[in-house]
């Protein structure tokens, strides 16, 4: 059990230095991480987690804890793992935010000794679409856990336009999609 909390810890530490532009960067890697490599959790599971997480309040990057839950042995039936899963999941959490933490309290010392110099600038600027395409990828990932036929692509795409076309809270979207969802599969 020790080698799996140091590969979480080595796993969540890696990440926490990728995620620019907030914890949706790191989906893609997370997914292939804990699903195509370890095989700590299914598809389904994945898709679970990430729907918790984005549910709670807090951070989107909490869907850690949950992976690091699941990699050390917990599941809704297992009895005497309680405490393995909590040290996986503090590892996981505090890989995640400790190092890109203190990485960033180190920059920003020196960030604002260079404001507004040229070679900011064009840093600034090439972070930006970076981030935008990282967050399209972690789009791109849940988008193909998470559609499994044409009528599940309609709910997204539902969503997708009431998003874009209204102000509607985002958690009551997922609500009246659930209850949709309900109601069609039972």
């Amino acid at each position: 059990m020790t080698s799996l909390y140091l590969v979480l810890a080595k796993i969540f530490s890696i990440l926490s230095f990728s995620a620019f532009g907030g914890g949706n960067t790191i989906i893609p890697s997370l997914h292939e991480i804990a699903v195509v490599r370890y095989h700590w959790i299914t598809n389904q599971e994945f898709l679970d987690l990430f729907s918790i997480s984005k549910a709670a309040p807090g951070p989107t990057t909490l869907i850690v804890e949950l992976i690091g839950m699941k990699a050390t042995g917990f599941s809704a039936g297992s009895h005497g793992m309680f405490v393995p899963a909590l040290l996986g999941a503090m590892i996981a959490v505090a890989a995640m935010f400790l190092p890109s933490s203190l990485l960033f309290l180190v920059v920003a010392h020196f960030w604002e000794k260079f404001q507004g110099k040229p070679w900011q600038l064009a840093i600034q600027k090439a972070l930006m679409p970076i981030t935008a395409g990282l967050i399209l990828g972690s789009t791109w990932t849940v988008a193909q856990t998470a559609l499994s036929g044409w009528l599940t692509g309609v709910i997204a795409l539902l969503g997708l336009i009431i998003i874009l076309r209204t102000k509607t809270n985002p958690i009551l979207i997922m609500a009246v999609a659930a209850v949709v969802s309900w109601i069609i599969w039972g």
